[in-house]
């Protein structure tokens, strides 16, 4: 029986990287536009890639016979999903930041590009067009990481061309950057209200609504750009004040904030927080410290 070829993880050859695309807010006509000797950026140290590619298309059954007769393609939405440990802040920003950042925000749509080896040859696949959907950061005792999802115009099928063959690309390769980790940030780095909490694990979640020009004529979508921004995080504190349960009972607006890293010097500055949810155990069989949950909706973040 012939070998069968099997793809496994070290098939990976140019790690998964990007390269802006403009301020395509301000200049929508280089939204998706082909980048000439791009220089790409790292993502960071990715765990995981999920590309969904969605065709629709219409079957066609008509009267007199009971078999579809015909399969008509109406369209291509492309979307995907990454998860890494952070080296820094850059590609999350385009998630948080507010729109009319211009270049480094979500008004910068991306090209993605990796590569892989497909039966012994090298094959390239190309992300045109991309903006974040949503970016859920995470953090426990540990390190930080990131899951981000992306609409983008189209997502090529492997090919052993590159899409900048002829051209210098500068392609990056695998960082050496250490992973960002919980002890960088220094001692309590989750503070309301200005006041610091000792807690054990946070998360945050921003949702970004687009706005999609899909003509017809045109399979794939024209152009994509942010409508709206929703924030929310998730903290456990160990108890050392009945303040977050007051503020959650009366629905008192707070400022909050959480600091990624002194060196650089990155943190979370959350606006307008409304706690949505609380709770708080005591187990006489624990002897651990008590512990409270809350989660929170901001009106408003930024990474400074």
């Amino acid at each position: 029986m012939a070998a069968h070829n099997v793809q496994t993880k070290r098939d990976f050859v140019k790690v998964l990287q990007y390269v802006a695309e403009g301020d395509t807010v301000t200049t929508p006509t280089n939204y998706a536009a082909a980048i000439t000797d791009p220089t790409f950026t790292a993502v960071g140290k990715v765990t995981d890639i999920t590309l969904q590619p969605d065709v629709q298309h219409v079957d066609t059954d008509v009267l007199g016979n009971e078999d579809i007769i015909d399969s008509v393609k109406t369209g291509e939405a492309y979307t995907f999903q990454i998860t890494f440990e952070m080296i820094n802040t850059t590609l999350i920003n385009y998630a948080f930041s507010a729109s009319g950042g211009g270049t480094g925000s979500i008004d910068e749509s991306l090209t993605f590009a990796f590569s892989e080896y497909i039966n012994g040859t090298e094959n390239y696949t190309a992300m045109y067009g991309c903006r974040p959907t949503s970016c859920t950061v995470a953090l426990e005792r540990g390190i930080w990481t990131a899951n981000m999802t992306f609409i983008c115009k189209e997502i090529t099928v492997p090919s052993s061309t590159s899409p900048w063959n002829g051209q210098t690309a500068t392609w990056a390769s695998e960082t050496s950057t250490a992973t960002m980790s919980h002890s960088g940030a220094g001692a309590d780095p989750f503070t309301w209200n200005s006041t610091a909490y000792p807690e054990r694990r946070f998360s945050c979640t921003v949702t970004r609504g687009m706005a999609i020009q899909a003509v017809n004529g045109s399979d794939k979508i024209e152009y994509c750009k942010a409508s709206t921004r929703r924030c929310e995080f998730t903290v456990d504190t160990f108890v050392k004040s009945t303040t977050l349960e007051t503020d959650y009972v009366n629905k008192t607006e707070r400022t909050a904030g959480y600091s990624i890293s002194t060196s650089p010097d990155d943190d979370f500055a959350f606006t307008n927080c409304v706690i949505t949810s609380f709770s708080r155990n005591k187990t006489a069989s624990n002897a651990d410290a008590y512990v409270e949950s809350i989660t929170a909706r901001a009106q408003g973040v930024s990474i400074t």
